[in-house]
């Protein structure tokens, strides 16, 4: 937690401290005939809603309340974003708007809804004031040969599917520096639940191929839901490393 980050006051970012790390990409300037990198931000942690109302609470910014009563708050906020999206208003709360979007494909304009098919999800689009405060940031570029894995694609061998999990079923994901290994008590691939945060643990000697190209494994018994895909791990170029690095795939996956 980095309560010096907040004011006491008003909830700011001060710091802006963005830790990034830079990787070089597949292909070679066109001209100068050099490698060009990209840079990916390295992600200090995950945290819940309890982490950034124990934040406000330690700054003083929220006095009266405690952290159960924030979550609390902020669930009921929550689920009556939610109730306005999935009815179709785009709900605007400041850092963004969100609204629901369609996914899969329709044959024809007479086409109907089908659960097997097709899928609704909640996007996001960031406020102005956000893009505004972003482009202020210039971010921390690691120096260090640290690294940090990056997801490619996911593959669910049941559905044959790249957007929804099979409970028991398995899956394929491959990438770079995947290899999930340390001693922490946090490594592991998570399945996150997007509903309600709750997280299922897979543990590296649970994932049946854990290479640095490639993971396969058996997808847990994992409820109804919308979830992402994040690896915790402590694999270095050298030792291993004392903290754990996060990585997470940016798309989302459902279970039907």
């Amino acid at each position: 937690m980095n309560i010096n980050t907040l004011s006491a006051n008003q909830v700011e970012y001060a710091s802006c401290k963005l830790p990034a790390i830079l990787y070089p990409s597949k292909m070679l300037a066109a001209k100068e005939g050099k490698l060009s990198f990209h840079a990916k931000t390295i992600f200090r942690n995950s945290l819940d809603m309890t982490d950034i109302a124990n934040d406000l609470i330690a700054t003083g910014v929220i006095k009266d309340l405690s952290a159960s009563q924030i979550t609390s708050i902020w669930e009921k906020v929550n689920a009556a974003v939610i109730d306005r999206v999935l009815n179709g208003s785009i709900v605007d709360c400041g850092i963004g708007s969100f609204y629901a979007k369609i996914k899969g494909r329709f044959d024809s304009t007479l086409s109907e809804f089908k659960t097997a098919l097709h899928s609704i999800d909640i996007g996001f689009r960031s406020s102005k004031k956000v893009k505004e405060l972003a482009s202020s940031i210039t971010p921390v570029m690691a120096q260090s040969k640290e690294i940090v894995p990056v997801i490619l694609s996911v593959y669910d061998v049941e559905t044959k599917s790249d957007n929804t999990l099979t409970p028991d079923g398995n899956i394929v994901i491959k990438g770079k520096s995947l290899t999930v290994t340390g001693t922490n008590e946090d490594v592991g691939l998570y399945f996150v639940n997007t509903d309600d945060g709750s997280e299922t643990v897979v543990k590296p000697d649970k994932i049946a191929k854990n290479s640095k190209s490639e993971l396969i494994c058996k997808i847990p018994d994992l409820k109804r839901g919308t979830y992402n895909i994040i690896i915790k791990t402590q694999k270095s170029a050298t030792r291993p490393l004392k903290t754990t690095r996060c990585s997470s795939c940016k798309m989302q996956f459902v279970v039907n």
